[in-house]
Order: C-alpha cells, then structure tokens, then sequence
C-alpha cells in the first residue's frame, strides 16, 4: 500500500514545486541546483517502490524504510498543499488573510512574512534535507527499479459470478426440502422455522442463498419473500425497516420515511403484513451480539402463516442456535473438492482463448486451482487474475510466486487476493484500499467512489483525459479482478458494487493502521494511533450523542459518520473542524441505518469549517435543517464535489459559489425550498456533474440560471434538469450545447412536454443515458 501513497505524493512534488520552481529559479542565486538535487531524489525513490513493496513482505528492515518514507511522503504532501493553497489565496486576493503554519515537516513560518520566491526555496531545501536521508539509507537495502503497466480493461461487461453454479446443487436441494416441509417442530411450538447456513468466509453462503431466493419455484411457494442484508451490527430497527419495504415493495425515498418510527410502530405495521401469510425471510450475514435484539423482531413473526421460513447465513454457529435454529436446520457449508474449484478457475480464465491456448495451460491452471483450499472466492479471485496473463509463463509466475510461502492468518483466502492484489499498479492498489472506509455490506455506487478517489489525490491525467474517466477505469480493473460483487446494472453499465466480507477483511489487513472504522461508545473518542489517515465514525445506539471530542485525529484526511437521528451537534461539528484540519474529504451525509440522511440539530454549519484548506469532497447530504451555507465556503480553493442532496430547507446558493472554480460535482437533488440556481454557477467551468440542475427555458434570465448557460459548461457529463418555465425559447436552447454529456436525467416542470424540450435541445442518441424522471430526484 505504502508505495501508492508515496508515488500519487511524489509526483505531486514533482510537478508543482520543480516546475514551479524551475520559473523562479534564474532569480535566486543557487535554487538551481537544488531544484535538480530534488528532481534526482525524487526519481530515486519512486524507481524502487515497486520493489519495496514486494521486499518488506519479507524483510523487516524495508517495511520499516517503506513505513518511514510513506510518512514523510504524507508530511511533505499537506506542506505542498498548504504551500499551493495559500499562494492561490493570495493571487486570486482573497479578503481572508490567513496565516497558516506549514507542518512539522516544513519549518513553521506565516506565509505573509516571505515572497512567493523565497517559499519555494525554503521548500525545496527543506525536503531535500529530508529525501537525503532517506535515499541514503535505501541504498542497504538493494532495492532495483521496477516498472508495472496498467493492466487493461477486458473487453467483455459480462462478470458472471460462475461461483454459484459449481458444487452446490446437493446443498441447495437439502434447503429447498426443509422449505417444503414440516417435520414436527411447528406443532411442537417452533411455529416459524428458522433454517441457518452456516461456514467461514468465501465459502459461498451469500450466493447459495441468493440461489434459493431467486428459485422460481421459492417466489411460487411463498407469498412474500423478503431478504435483508444484517451485517456486522445488528439494528433492529434497520431490520425492520428492510423487511417492510420488502413486503410492500417500497423505493428507497419511501423507506427513508420510514426512519423516524419507534420499534413497536415498525413491527405492528410488519404482523399487520405477513398476518396469515407464508413468508420467506433471507437474513444475510448475521454476526454475534443480536440477544435480545433479535427476539422482539422474532415474536413479530409468529403473525405468519404456518409453513414460513427464515433462512439466516452466518459464520458462528453459536449465532445459528441463537437464531431458532436447531441442530437439523443447519447446514454446514463445505469447502469444495478441487475439481470444482478448477471449473471455476477454468470457466473464468480461459473465457476469450482459444482451444490450443487453453490446452497449453490446463496443467499450470489445475495446479494453481489446487490451491484454492477449496474456497469459491479464492478460485474467483485466481481465475480473474489469469485471464489478464496472456503467456505460459506469466501462469508459471502465479503458481511460483513467493505470496504461497507467506505466513498469513488466513491464507487460503488471502494468499489469492494478494497475488491479484501486487498485479495491480500502484494507483489501481490504493483505490482498492481506499473502500475500506465503508462499512461491510455498504452498496458503493460508482460515480461516489471515484469522487472519493479523487479527493485523496489517488487519480493523475496527463491531460488527456478527466481524472472520473480515469477513476472509472480503475473502478472497472477492480471489476474484472473480483474485488467487487453484488453489481447493479444500469443501461448495461455497472454502477454499484459492494465487497465481499472477507475481501474487506484482505483489505482491512492490507491496510494496517491507515484506515480505522469506530463504533462511538461515549462522549469521548480516541482513535489510539496519531497516524490514522483515514477515520469512520459509527454511532448506532439511539441514546448516544456524536462525541464532542476526538483524540489522535490531526493527520485525518477522511472522515465521514453514519450517526442516528440527531446524534451530530453544532458543538460537535466545531471541535471537529477545530481538531482536523488535514481534511481532505468530509462526508457527513451518511446514517447508521443503511438509508441515507439524518438529522443534524443546528440550522448552520460553524465558521470554522472555512480552516479545512486541503477539503476536496464535502458532503452535507440530508440536513433537514440546514437553510443556507456559511461564506467561510467561500475561500475552499481546492473543493472538487459539493453534495447538498436531500438538505430539504436549503433556500438558496450562495453568488459566492462562482468562487468555488476547483469544483467539479454539486449535487442538490431533493432540496424541496430550492426555487432557482444563480446565473453565476456558469461560471464553474470546471463542472463534470451538475445534480438537480434548476434551469429557466423560457427566457435568458440576467440572474437565474437558463438552458443557454449550459453551453458555458463544456465539461459537463453528467445533468440532472429541472426545467422550469411555461415556453421555450428555442435559440436559447439551442446554446445549451450537450454534445459532451453522457447521462442526462430531466424532470418537467409546468406545460412543457418531453417532445419539445428533446426537440429543442437537439438531444440525440449520443446520449448514452437518458431518462424522464419524477419529481423523486427533485
């Protein structure tokens, strides 16, 4: 991991100090050859990463070089951010005078005191000083330069989870008989039968399960079928609102509603439902702790006809019994034998070659499958990364590789996934790490996870092409390597994704004490280690407020919360601004209860929120309260994404945004008191997604936003309209210009039709997404 971080931040240096530096260099005596010292430097360490990386697997002394120089490679970066940032302040004469401390890394000094000129010298010399050392002590370790290519897309969209077809047909008859069935232990009191699938991580019980829930002669048997996805924490009132909209088949808009009911109301409204009807409840992934948590939702049941079941997966049989099931109703899963282990490796590696390739490999293939240990996942994993080695000797290198000699905790699963894991470059690595900040069984949607990337400096262009469509290519490498499962397909693109339990697990591991996901248990929280990077914050029981005070955070440059109903205080937002000051992405839009949105109890977010210089990404998403934002946003240079959706009392934008010129997502979708967007937002050229988009079309308005301002935004992608009016000017329209976009989702306001504005906007079928939708979106 250590070496990702350190390239994205070197070239960073590389491009904004030495180039920099090399304008200014003819007027200060001797900052020429620093300059050229630093370039050296830098092209010394960044040559040997890659060999690092795969060095300190075995070798103490390197991890702890490779450890060392990922923290001064942070240290150096925030320095170079603060550096860039209040340079650009002071160019563009922001009234804000601020003076900001460069880190320890970089002598303390105001940046007020010393010419532009004189900084980049004291940088440079400064880091060089440090680098020295550091290239020194590579040399003991005999570190050579390496070079990894970025593995291509494959060609095909079809990732077909061929797991689920090989071995468990036996199993999946077993289960299907205890559903028919009754075997005495209803009329003995077990009136609902709970049947548990139970076996350690990757063996398949997730996609056994969905076999079963998709059965079509389940769907026949059954009057509902229900699956809901539990998780590591159980909250039973998430439950209870999954199980609903699984029964009454409500959108997610209509669940969310759902989240300010009391228990009781929520499980009267379920008994009402299954009352006298046979039901199929899926829970998946159910962890300890459930106790009494699970009983109240248990007796609930009892409304339902006889001959309803409840079909649980876990790991824990002691979970299994807790559940209601006995001895006979669990199913514990086996691992596979190798043959099915090598028809999964084989359908997936050798998709796309033909028969004499095939031949050719088979032996190599089979010995490699033989490693699987039995586990589905692994034979996945495997089978994904040989389909990217085209070579009988790129197959030998697999099954010969020294990651099979590694003494790791659970080697028949992560031995796989850290074979495909090295395979990936740099950037690619760090991108897969990133999910981790996510909980498990957290649905990651495309287009959020690249903003994320990008908000950590993860994505690099070199011009010629936007950093998303770089991320989205990452985003599909993961893809075809079965990093991801679960996807949801939108217009044959995948769009989201989530990650296995225990490929979060391998990613967690890898991660080491980067990344930190903590449950609040007090009004005090302390993260154990100053050198966290990226933080999660979970507040789940009702009672417990966010805590006013977070220990170890100042090197945080994530932090997102999934809180309940008005757990994140004024009080709290402030001493958090206060304390990380090292934000690079902020995301307070999440709830702990799987559907997005909670209550803040403040009407306005703190001033202080204006000392995140480094802020990227900030999510305010799903403030009911929020009526306007603070001008302390005003002077956030470097902020790339603005997500206000779901801020239902948002009144209006601000004419400062125009100030926000980095900016290349806002989203206010489901602002209901938003009547009009500024004329200004034109002005934001850098826009790649502009999300509940108002716009006029019936006049070129000298203050509001018109259809003819669209064609001020040659960037954009991706549109949600709002259009408003009760005509269309036509030659206004006509400069909307949307040649460039590539998913467009309009909602009619007023007398116009869809023909018309289709008409009008001369939209083609360019557009590769295009949709008429209701006012949900808006």
């Amino acid at each position: 991991m250590a070496d990702a971080i350190i390239s994205l931040i070197l070239a960073e240096l590389k491009t904004n100090i030495i180039d920099r530096g090399k304008k200014e260099v003819k007027l200060l005596v001797g900052l020429e050859e620093e300059v050229e010292k630093l370039e050296r430097n830098l092209d010394l360490i960044h040559g040997v990463l890659a060999h690092a990386e795969e060095k300190k697997r075995t070798d103490g002394l390197v991890k702890k070089w490779v450890d060392g120089l990922k923290e001064a490679a942070y240290d150096m970066g925030d320095a170079l951010d603060e550096w860039r940032t209040a340079v650009e302040m002071e160019l563009r004469g922001s009234e804000n005078q601020w003076k900001v401390p460069l880190c320890n890394f970089v002598s303390c000094f105001s940046f007020h005191q010393l010419s532009n000129r004189r900084r980049i010298a004291l940088n440079i010399k400064e880091i060089n000083q440090k680098l020295d050392v550091i290239v020194k002590e590579k040399d003991k370790y005999q570190l050579i330069s390496k070079e990894i290519e970025l593995p291509k897309r494959p060609e095909s969209s079809s990732f077909v989870d061929l797991s689920r077809l090989c071995g468990r047909d036996g199993v999946k008859r077993d289960i299907l008989s205890c559903l028919w069935g009754g075997n005495g232990e209803e009329e003995a009191g077990e009136r609902i039968q709970t049947i548990s699938i139970v076996g350690m991580g990757g063996l398949g019980k997730t996609a056994l399960a969905q076999l079963i829930y998709n059965d079509s002669g389940v769907q026949q048997h059954f009057d509902d079928v229900i699956w809901v996805c539990v998780s590591d924490l159980f909250d039973e009132k998430k439950v209870a609102r999954a199980i609903i909209q699984g029964l009454e088949k409500l959108s997610d808009d209509a669940a969310y509603g759902l989240e300010s009911n009391p228990l009781q109301v929520l499980l009267e409204r379920i008994s009402s439902s299954i009352r006298g009807k046979k039901f199929f409840l899926v829970l998946d992934d159910v962890w300890a702790d459930t106790g009494e948590r699970w009983e109240s939702l248990k007796v609930t049941f009892n409304h339902g006809a006889l001959g309803s079941r409840i079909l649980v997966t876990t790991r824990d049989v002691d979970v299994a019994k807790m559940m209601g099931s006995s001895s006979s109703q669990i199913i514990h899963l086996e691992k596979l034998g190798e043959k099915e282990c090598w028809l999964i490796l084989r359908d997936i590696a050798f998709r796309d070659r033909d028969e004499k390739s095939c031949q050719s490999l088979e032996a190599i293939g089979r010995k490699i499958a033989n490693r699987c240990e039995g586990l589905p996942l692994a034979a996945k994993t495997l089978g994904s990364l040989l389909k990217s080695k085209r070579t009988k000797q790129e197959w030998q290198s697999v099954l010969n590789s020294d990651i099979w000699k590694l003494d790791l905790a659970q080697k028949g699963i992560f031995a796989p996934l850290l074979l495909s894991y090295y395979d990936l470059p740099p950037p690619v690595r760090q991108c897969f790490l990133y999910c981790v900040v996510f909980p498990k069984d957290f649905i990651i949607g495309i287009h959020l996870i690249v903003s994320n990337w990008m908000a950590q400096g993860y994505l690099s262009s070199d011009g010629n092409a936007d950093l998303e469509s770089i991320g989205i290519e990452y985003f599909h490498i993961l893809v075809s390597r079965s990093f991801f499962q679960d996807f949801i397909v939108w217009n044959g693109d995948i769009v989201r994704v989530k990650m296995h339990d225990m490929v979060h697990d391998f990613a967690r591991y890898l991660a080491e004490n980067e990344f930190v996901i903590k449950e609040v248990e007090s009004d005090n929280l302390n993260i154990n280690s100053a050198n966290h990077r990226h933080l999660t914050v979970m507040v789940v029981d009702t009672r417990m407020p966010f805590p006013t005070s977070i220990s170890g955070v100042k090197k945080l440059r994530t932090l997102q919360t999934f809180t309940r109903r008005n757990a994140l205080t004024c009080e709290a937002l402030r001493s958090l601004f206060n304390q990380c000051r090292r934000l690079r992405l902020l995301d307070l839009g999440w709830s702990s209860g799987g559907v997005g949105g909670f209550d803040y109890s403040c009407k306005e977010i703190p001033k202080e929120i204006g000392k995140l210089i480094h802020l990227r990404y900030l999510s305010l998403a799903n403030n009911r309260y929020l009526e306007g934002l603070p001008e302390a946003l005003s002077n956030m240079y470097n902020l790339e994404s603005l997500c206000l959706n779901g801020c239902k009392n948002l009144k209006q934008l601000p004419d400062w945004i125009s100030k926000l010129f980095n900016l290349r997502l806002l989203n206010t979708v489901g602002c209901l008191a938003l009547t009009r967007y500024p004329k200004d937002i034109r002005k934001l050229t850098s826009l790649r997604a502009l999300l509940g988009l108002i716009a006029r079309t019936d006049c070129n308005d000298a203050e509001e936003f018109s259809l003819a301002d669209l064609g001020n935004l040659k960037y954009l992608h991706r549109v949600w309209l709002k259009v408003v009016g009760d005509s269309i000017d036509r030659e206004e329209a006509r400069k909307a210009e949307l040649e460039n976009i590539q998913e467009l989702r309009i909602y009619l306001d007023g007398d116009i039709e869809k023909d018309d504005i289709i008409e009008a906007l001369e939209i083609t079928s360019d557009i590769k997404h295009l949709e008429f939708c209701g006012s949900y979106w808006f």
